[in-house]
């Protein structure tokens, strides 16, 4: 597929926001100075928008805060315009909380202009709804769900469908773009273990001083009724981890221990070109889209928690049905999103691994 920064914007603008001729769009655009995103998505997102009709501001905010600490200017367009998208950190703090406005509410996870006209925006937003609900008939009604991966992860527990039927589950408060995971599936009955490699990660959820900890090997979590109730790997590693975690539950009042939920990638076509290692932060916004990457959310007991497990090439099963084998999203090859597809006239996707990992 070819690189095509404006029709991922066309398709964020109609399919996403769902902006109109004659409605009004705040961008949130975040100082690209602090390296996370850039200046040119808003400005390739502003100049669609207006020729489509659309009156369009640019809303700089430095940063990223939570929601008491909404700046003034973004509260205003909160209540005073049709839409708002977020081309920033802001967003993502958000993305579980009750938000103030009128405005519809999309978080843009197209950090720069090379995702935006990559192949993760190339296949339209409403076609990516299309399956993200298609799986969600299944999720909504799985009663067990597994999670498994090549490092010894083996972890199970069950869900409450009748909570999900009358709606009483954590999901997002905002539109994500592009579609990029499905809503968590809860933990609170989980046992198991989970291996846990390479770092630990925040959530993005709040900020917090030294919010990574780099694992040099390996670390098995063993968790019972969804809580960690015990940590093997090496000593050194182990006391770290739990200080870590400690620390965490004491800055936010939080019980440190807890195993909330997990999701994993479902969007085939995204990757991350550099080093997962030269800014763990802003690979984590683009690569949890992938299928190979699932994490677990976990120190405090709400999601998105303060801490992620991040799982490689695992595999996740609901009611003994496989819905990601090996870091694949076996779903798509299903014959429910085959039907998808083709309604749709979509014969190719871009599939791609490459996210930064080895």
């Amino acid at each position: 597929m070819r690189f095509d920064p404006r029709a991922g914007a066309r398709s964020l603008i109609e399919d996403a926001i769902g902006a109109e001729p004659g409605q009004t769009l705040a961008i949130v655009a975040e100082d690209p100075r602090l390296g996370i995103y850039d200046a040119a998505v808003p400005q390739v997102v502003a100049d669609v928008a207006d020729e489509m009709g659309i009156t369009v501001r640019i809303v700089p905010v430095g940063d990223h805060a939570g929601l008491d600490e909404v700046p003034a200017e973004v509260a205003a367009a909160l209540i005073g315009c049709d839409h708002v998208l977020f081309h920033a950190r802001l967003g993502d703090t958000l993305r579980f909380s009750d938000i103030p406005g009128r405005a519809t509410k999309t978080m843009s996870y197209a950090l720069d202009i090379g995702v935006l006209g990559g192949p993760s925006c190339a296949v339209p937003h409403r076609v990516m709804e299309r399956i993200r609900a298609a799986y969600d008939a299944h999720a909504n009604r799985a009663r067990h769900w597994r999670v498994t991966c090549p490092l010894g992860t083996d972890i199970s527990g069950t869900q409450d469908v009748e909570k999900v039927a009358f709606g009483k589950v954590e999901d997002f408060t905002v539109t994500r773009y592009p579609v990029c995971a499905p809503r968590p599936l809860p933990c609170t009955t989980a046992t198991g273990t989970v291996v846990v490699d390479n770092w630990l990660m925040a959530s993005g959820n709040r900020k917090y001083p030294d919010d990574e900890v780099i694992l040099d090997e390996p670390l098995r979590a063993q968790v019972e009724a969804g809580r960690i109730v015990g940590l093997d790997g090496p000593g050194t590693v182990v006391d770290r981890v739990r200080a870590h975690y400690r620390r965490v539950g004491d800055l936010f009042g939080i019980d440190p221990f807890t195993v909330h939920s997990w999701h994993a990638g479902m969007n085939p076509g995204c990757f991350y070109a550099l080093r997962a290692t030269r800014g763990i932060e802003r690979w984590g916004k683009v690569a949890f889209a992938n299928p190979r990457y699932l994490h677990f959310h976990t120190c405090g007991n709400y999601a998105p928690g303060e801490i992620a497990w991040s799982l490689f090439d695992a595999s996740a099963e609901l009611d003994g049905r496989t819905f990601w084998r090996d870091g694949v999203y076996t779903f798509f090859d299903s014959d429910e999103v085959r039907t998808i597809l083709s309604e749709e006239g979509i014969f190719e996707f871009e599939v791609r691994a490459d996210i930064g990992i080895d």
